[in-house]
């Protein structure tokens, strides 16, 4: 099949580019040949080696660094270009012969913008992919879902857990589980290799875009709490697109700057310095509640699941994962106490248990592949 992955989505690195990537190298890993559909002038951050078609209708739209006077006129053309680009991809997928199309990142406005266009009347299947529906965003997906079922190749593919997005009457809202970030270079690993260094010391580690929501400073003080010499080492990497989140960042690193076992990467990471970083821990923490995390998959933990590393997680976060595969611990966020409480007891299955979670990764990986994704996306 030639599959064709519509992209209008910027970010300077992070997982809609690692998610782009798991696409497009399982289609070609199962014999389809995948093209990348883009506004003009888009800004790669990697070379997916693939075919680049652009699509007519104007520039991909960001906020990044806008005044908040200017951001509703940017919504209202980020819309009308929306609407530009989908126009324009019915006719390439004409032109191009695609079989089926994916939007890889979608919410419910892109729904309402694709029915306003040629794309929902498409001979090719049209894949909108979303990545979790929360509470508050449940009513507003089902009623567009509603305006959809009368496209019959149009499919509202949900990443998730949960099965409350289900509807007997909207057959082609489906539920797929979600993949596995693997290691993109020569940096890899024997399956279910849990490494753990043979003096026993451990590196734990905190990767991801960091937003003030994950609250890390709290999680910081507990590990400051348990006095860990060199040989418990904490390294922090946070990567930062709003200007404050930024400038928080940079205050909380000199405020810990006084111990030596704690190290802040402040910087985007994208593929082998990603991959290099995410190696060189022996686990990785998860310690942000926010209630959002039970509806969308939380993309640091596959990173967790695919490179093989336990997990110290918040209780929000995907609970249904550690409910079925033993990968980790689930983390009190009460009070500094329970945090360093939970620290403490996961360092100590790390310095002399470690098996316990090596079982857990290799079912986690079977369960969540890359194959199983693109299966269920493609064979409908």
């Amino acid at each position: 099949m030639r599959v064709a992955i519509l992209e209008s989505i910027v970010m300077p690195a992070g997982h809609e580019v690692e998610f782009d990537r798991i696409l497009i190298n399982e289609l070609k890993r199962q014999g389809h040949e995948p093209v990348l559909f883009v506004p003009e002038n888009f800004p790669f951050k990697v070379d997916y080696g693939v075919d680049v078609v652009y699509l007519e209708g104007g520039e991909v739209v960001t906020y990044a660094g806008a005044s908040k006077w200017k951001k509703p006129f940017l919504s209202i053309l980020r819309e009308r270009r929306r609407r530009n680009w989908f126009t324009s991809a019915a006719q390439k997928i004409k032109e191009y012969k695609i079989d089926a199309l994916i939007i890889p990142t979608g919410t419910y406005r892109y729904i309402k913008a694709l029915l306003d266009t040629p794309l929902k009347d498409s001979e090719a299947a049209v894949h909108v992919i979303f990545h979790g529906i929360g509470k508050g965003e449940m009513d507003r997906f089902i009623k567009q879902a509603h305006r959809a079922n009368a496209y019959k190749n149009l499919y509202l593919d949900v990443i998730s857990l949960r099965d409350d997005m289900l509807r007997s009457d909207l057959p082609r809202v489906r539920k797929i589980l979600p993949p596995v970030f693997l290691p993109s270079t020569e940096l890899s690993h024997e399956q279910g290799d849990v490494t753990i260094s043979e003096d026993n010391s451990i590196k734990l580690g905190f990767f991801g875009q960091f937003r003030k929501e994950k609250n890390i400073e709290r999680f910081i003080d507990a590990f400051v709490s348990l006095n860990y010499d060199d040989a418990v080492q904490l390294v922090v990497q946070g990567a930062t697109v709003k200007p404050e989140d930024g400038e928080l960042f940079e205050s909380i690193i000199k405020k810990y700057s006084k111990y030596s076992n704690i190290k802040f990467i402040h910087a985007s990471l994208i593929g082998k310095d990603w991959d290099a970083a995410l190696m060189s821990v022996d686990a990785l923490l998860l310690p942000y509640g926010a209630e959002r995390y039970r509806y969308h998959w939380a993309a640091m933990l596959f990173t967790a699941i695919g490179f093989y590393k336990p997990v110290l997680i918040s209780p929000e976060i995907n609970p249904e994962v550690l409910e079925k595969y033993s990968i980790g611990e689930v983390l009190n966020l009460d009070d500094v106490n329970t945090i360093a409480q939970g620290i403490s007891k996961f360092v100590g299955n790390l310095q002399h248990n470690k098996k316990i979670y090596n079982q857990g990764l290799i079912d986690a990986n079977k369960d969540y592949s890359h194959h199983a994704l693109i299966d269920s996306i493609i064979n409908v």
